[in-house]
């Protein structure tokens, strides 16, 4: 579980089936906004004084639908999980870097080293299953959206930011074969960061880039493919072979290069952003990053990047709440300070909010992977997030979740 989310002052948790759960969302018995903990990795699924729904125990149905080539899943299992019951039908679908996370990572995007070949993981939902805020169940599939304004609005509203919105039981998805991948992890010097950076601007969208900047700087390229994984497209900045993995469950661990001491014990928050190509703005950008973390103000604190494009900018902006189908980068900030430090949190999300302000310019969309409700920026990250769609969203929470049961938009 998230080590902030952990050690919070919660009022505890709550295993609660359909029914009870509608009636719990339904009246207005609890402190709100009433959390949600699904893969638990998140730091906002537990709070001070709240109380958190765990999706866990209840809700871990697995269904594999030969002839449509569908899964259909509870929301308390994790993404790997998931694809752990998929391997024996040799399907998968595009996870993160983690197989940790649970459905919050679906209904968020779901971004991953197979993004740009295979499409966020939230595009391959089909059918999403829940309570909206009012306590109301729902049932919603891809195709009652058509000719329907009202139930595409509420589709729309689920594929991106459904925490707001509803508690979410089950989703059915759309699978892939298993594909081999070619891993290829390595340190680099701050130096040659922009050369990788540029080079991946113009590989195929079966590669992708992901970094990692802590005591060191890592890259992790991933190359997808039927053919074993050809590595050919890291060209003459690779330093080493990249290693062979079967699926994604057998990829080596992300950001493990970043230090050769283990983690000190931490809280943190993560901030991710989103753009366009940085191109020629490439060093510049990278000068910008190393000054920051020069002034980081906990060893845990670190800024990484993961490359989309490819099959995410082949949806519509218009029918999901992901709205930055052109972003090319995601780039994100760890703040890490010590438990219990107070003055070291208020230093490093200080720090946050400066490397985040430094990225702006260039990558002016934020995901909202976490959600910070809880911090002063939320407001802003929301029309980040959202832009000009979040009017819309929030005329639709007034809707069905009039009482602000869950996260407030």
């Amino acid at each position: 579980m998230n080590a902030l989310a952990k050690d919070a002052r919660s009022e505890g948790r709550l295993n609660l089936g359909p029914e009870l759960l509608s009636a719990v969302l339904g009246h207005s018995l609890h402190a709100t906004p009433l959390l949600v903990s699904s893969g638990g990795t998140s730091s906002r699924c537990a709070g001070d004084g709240l109380w958190t729904l765990d999706l866990k125990q209840r809700y871990r149905e697995f269904c594999y639908q030969e002839g449509a080539s569908e899964v259909r899943i509870g929301t308390g299992l994790t993404m790997a999980e998931v694809l752990e019951g998929l391997r024996s039908e040799q399907r998968a679908l595009p996870i993160g870097l983690s197989g940790l996370p649970g459905s919050g990572f679906l209904l968020t995007g779901g971004m991953g080293p197979l993004s740009r070949s295979q499409g966020l993981a939230m595009d391959h939902i089909q059918r999403i299953e829940g309570v909206w805020g009012n306590g109301e169940p729902f049932n919603i599939h891809r195709d009652d959206t058509i000719g329907d304004q009202h139930t595409a609005c509420c589709w729309r509203g689920l594929l991106g930011a459904a925490p707001f919105l509803a508690v979410v039981t089950a989703v059915e998805l759309r699978t892939h074969p298993i594909e081999p991948l070619a891993v290829l992890q390595q340190r680099i010097a701050i130096e040659a960061l922009p050369n990788w950076i540029r080079a991946a601007e113009e590989w195929p969208s079966s590669a992708s880039l992901q970094w990692s900047w802590g005591d060191q700087l890592e890259i992790y390229a991933v190359q997808s493919g039927a053919d074993g994984g050809s590595d050919h497209w890291f060209g003459a900045l690779a330093e080493q072979a990249a290693e062979r993995c079967a699926d994604q469950l057998s990829q080596p661990g992300f950001g493990r290069l970043t230090s050769d001491h283990a983690p000190l014990p931490s809280h943190c928050e993560v901030l991710g952003r989103l753009g366009g190509r940085w191109g020629e703005h490439a060093e510049a950008v990278v000068d910008c990053l190393r000054e920051w973390m020069l002034r980081r103000p906990h060893p845990s604190c670190r800024i990484s990047a993961q490359q989309l494009g490819g099959a995410t900018r082949t949806v519509s902006p218009a029918s999901t709440s992901f709205i930055h189908r052109n972003a090319e980068w995601k780039p994100w900030i760890t703040a890490a300070w010590a438990p219990g430090d107070l003055q070291g949190r208020a230093r490093a999300l200080d720090w946050m909010d400066c490397v985040s302000t430094a990225l702006r310019a260039l990558n002016p969309g934020v995901h909202l992977a976490q959600i910070h409700d809880h911090l002063p920026g939320h407001a802003q990250e929301l029309s980040d997030a959202f832009g000009s769609w979040l009017p819309s969203l929030q005329r639709l929470k007034a809707e069905i979740d009039p009482d602000q049961r869950l996260c407030p938009l």
